[in-house]
């Protein structure tokens, strides 16, 4: 399960699984315990918005003094809601924080090196969590829409196999909070892209369940049903704890996934 952990104004969501691996330091965060202002307010760590530099630094430390993770290692990358996997290693360390984003084009983040923490952003969008318990491999996805009709979850779990030796039994994957089919209504241009036992035509327009989709296609390339969790936390349904590009527009922050093998 996703467990809640407050320390103060803080608040973010662990994995169980995850932590009962000892493998990994983790959390999804929530917009409480930072110290952003109005439309951002308050732990946004989203780069390059109206947000000052200085509030969305001060909110990866915050975090990151909370994890026990050096803010300047981090390692994030520009999400464009395609298919590109980037690999990723310990002289990565600061890319996109410290240095200039040299993955110009990268939904997901793979790592097999200690001390390497990944991270991806959020308002709505999927998260999925990836761990090879026995090669310890870990991988972090940005799964929107478009990624998630193309699969980038099942092509991530490939990239772990063909890449770094690992097999598809030996994962443990889990879905953060994210936009779910309450609330996801679509055009039917979009719902065209999904298998119709995944989308729900009750209503006058669709409705994509995305985390039902991606759980079959982690499924589909040999991850074990058991081995997924699924926090069942719609961003949408609980805007007062997380931002949520659907109920507010570009003006809001983002949530960020957080990893690192230890």
């Amino acid at each position: 399960m996703f467990r809640l952990v407050k320390n103060g104004n803080l608040c973010y969501y662990t994995i169980d699984a995850f932590e009962n691996t000892g493998l990994v330091k983790h959390c999804f965060t929530t917009k409480h315990g930072g110290v952003s202002e109005g439309c951002y307010e308050s732990l946004n760590l989203r780069m390059n918005c109206d947000d000052s530099e200085e509030n969305i630094h001060e909110n990866y430390r915050i975090i990151c003094n909370e994890l026990g993770i050096d803010v300047n290692s981090l390692v994030l990358s520009k999400q464009v809601h395609k298919t590109d996997i980037a690999g990723v290693t310990s002289a990565d360390k600061g890319n996109g924080f410290v240095f200039e984003n040299k993955f110009e084009s990268a939904d997901a983040l793979v790592t097999n090196e200690k001390n390497v923490p990944l991270v991806t952003f959020f308002a709505d969008c999927v998260p999925v969590f990836l761990l090879d318990t026995k090669k310890e491999v870990l991988a972090l996805v940005h799964s929107g829409w478009r990624g998630t009709a193309n699969g980038i979850s099942a092509l991530t779990v490939q990239h772990m196999i063909e890449h770094y030796g690992s097999t598809a039994e030996d994962i443990i994957a889990a879905i953060g909070p994210s936009i779910r089919k309450c609330h996801f209504e679509v055009g039917d241009e979009v719902a065209a892209e999904f298998d119709e036992r995944f989308v729900d035509r009750a209503k006058e327009k669709p409705y994509v369940d995305l985390q039902g989709c991606i759980i079959e296609q982690l499924i589909g390339c040999g991850v074990k049903r058991e081995n997924i969790t699924d926090s069942g936390i719609c961003t949408c349904c609980r805007c007062d704890e997380f931002y949520s590009h659907r109920t507010t527009g570009n003006e809001r922050g983002t949530m960020a996934a957080i990893a690192m093998l230890v």
